[in-house]
């Protein structure tokens, strides 16, 4: 069996240190105890939003700040990284929502399979 077919799923405390996109928080994240990684890019996975150069780029990173501002603590869930080696990671919110669906629903991202 190999480490693609087993599917874990990894459970990680984060704090938002900024937002480099609509997409792509930078964070800085337990990786276990006593050791925090600082200044990782996630993707979150599932969903997509318009690039910082792109149409609406900067209302999209403007909006990801509304909802999860710098210094946040959310919870990212993760089973792989995506392939640019980033975190690919569900962004659990303080509130217990998910940050992606919100995006979606409120017609700032639409749904994406990486």
């Amino acid at each position: 069996m190999t480490e693609l077919t087993l599917g874990f799923v990894y459970t990680f405390p984060a704090v938002i240190d900024n937002w480099y996109d609509g997409d792509t928080p930078i964070v800085h994240r337990g990786t276990k105890p006593g050791e925090v990684v600082h200044g990782e890019h996630v993707r979150v996975e599932g969903i997509n939003a318009p690039e910082l150069y792109a149409p609406g780029g900067k209302e999209a990173r403007a909006y990801a700040l509304t909802i999860c501002p710098a210094g946040t603590i959310v919870t990212l869930v993760a089973s792989r990284k995506d392939k640019y080696g980033r975190l690919l990671a569900k962004v659990i919110l303080p509130n217990g929502g998910d940050y992606g669906t919100l995006r979606i629903t409120a017609g700032h991202a639409v749904s994406y399979l990486a």
